[in-house]
């Protein structure tokens, strides 16, 4: 998939460039929202959401076997790696656009101090890559999710929404239990190595999910703006799962190393 690939969205084949954004005249004719947007997010995503977080390479990733022994770990490892980078790409780009964001209930939003994980991530990698690391690595899917994110904060910041949402669902909403598993995984003791995941412990994780659930519910937005907010948090879940594809196909024997999830 190129750069300026296409995505299969409802039916039809279109570019995530030429996806319509907003624009002042149709916003100022829009009524207001009335319906709260953490419940339209809950309730309109579902499908997108569900084949994001079932994708075969991250339930092998973290629920399979991997049939143990040292090279069992090290293909694990290295598949792992190759995650963390991903999410170290989109997460830099996120927090790149935040600095030119007025302030107010859309940045609430967008900066909560949990959702700046690029740095967590740099250190994760560093512990399992050392001096070995290399240059990082993005696929075609994750730049295009860069790019995305850079292109709707220029044009339209409401739906930058979208994309701190799905992130939250998919990475911290995730992270105590995750955080266990990759520390069992590879034998980790004292969170090192798993610095990304130790944004939101579970003790946390309540508080959290209604700390956000607050503060999207305070951004106001108009009725068509809210629809659209809905449709991007669909897209960044599609693109995760193209992103999750396409690891799989570096991932040869991926399903018999995973084997079956836990």
């Amino acid at each position: 998939m190129s750069l300026r690939g296409t995505l299969r969205w409802g039916g039809f084949e279109r570019s995530a460039r030429d996806r319509r954004l907003p624009s002042a005249a149709t916003a100022s004719v829009d009524p207001p929202s009335t319906q709260r947007l953490s419940l339209r997010l809950e309730e309109g995503t579902g499908m997108a959401r569900r084949q994001a977080e079932q994708s075969p390479f991250l339930e092998a990733l973290f629920h399979g076997s991997w049939n143990g022994g040292v090279y069992g770990q090290f293909v694990r490892a290295r598949h792992y790696v190759n995650h963390l980078r991903q999410l170290h790409v989109v997460y830099e780009a996120l927090e790149s656009v935040l600095p030119a964001l007025k302030d107010g209930p859309l940045t609430r939003v967008l900066r909560l101090p949990e959702l700046r994980r690029a740095s967590a991530l740099a250190a994760d990698l560093d512990w399992f890559c050392g001096d070995t690391r290399t240059k990082p690595f993005a696929c075609a899917e994750t730049r295009l999710h860069a790019e995305r994110i850079h292109e709707v904060a220029a044009e339209a910041p409401h739906l930058l929404i979208a994309h701190a949402w799905a992130r939250c669902v998919q990475d911290l909403f995730t992270a105590p239990q995750r955080s266990a598993l990759i520390a069992r995984a590879f034998e980790l003791e004292n969170g090192r190595g798993t610095a990304f995941y130790n944004a939101v412990s579970a003790a946390e994780l309540l508080a959290f999910q209604a700390r956000l659930t607050a503060r999207l519910d305070a951004v106001a937005l108009t009725e068509g703006e809210a629809q659209e907010v809905v449709q991007e948090a669909r897209l960044a879940f599609r693109i995760q799962a193209l992103i999750c594809d396409e690891l799989a196909r570096d991932a040869p024997g991926l399903e018999v190393l995973g084997g079956s999830p836990g």
